[in-house]
């Protein structure tokens, strides 16, 4: 659960700086209060995008982990030996 967060939180706030530099690229000389309003849209549609697929890479790292160390068990109990 912790990766889960964690990746979504940086998903999250790597959306929002992507707007922020995307905007100021694109809307060039508008003045700012413009700026601000469209940097506001579009950094929360992107951090929230961001967000989402942050969880879902942080979810499938912690089943990835999970799996290995379910296969390393196994493979270290032997072989006739029941729990």
């Amino acid at each position: 659960m912790g990766r889960t967060w964690l990746c979504s939180a940086a998903g999250a706030g790597l959306g929002f700086l992507a707007a922020c530099v995307l905007v100021q690229m694109t809307v060039g000389a508008s003045p700012p209060r413009d700026i601000a309003a469209i940097t506001l849209f579009v950094g929360t549609f992107l951090a929230g995008s961001g967000a989402i697929a942050g969880a879902i890479v942080g979810a499938v790292a912690d089943f990835r982990t999970q799996a290995e160390q379910a296969t390393e068990a196994r493979l270290r109990r032997e072989p006739g030996s029941e729990v």
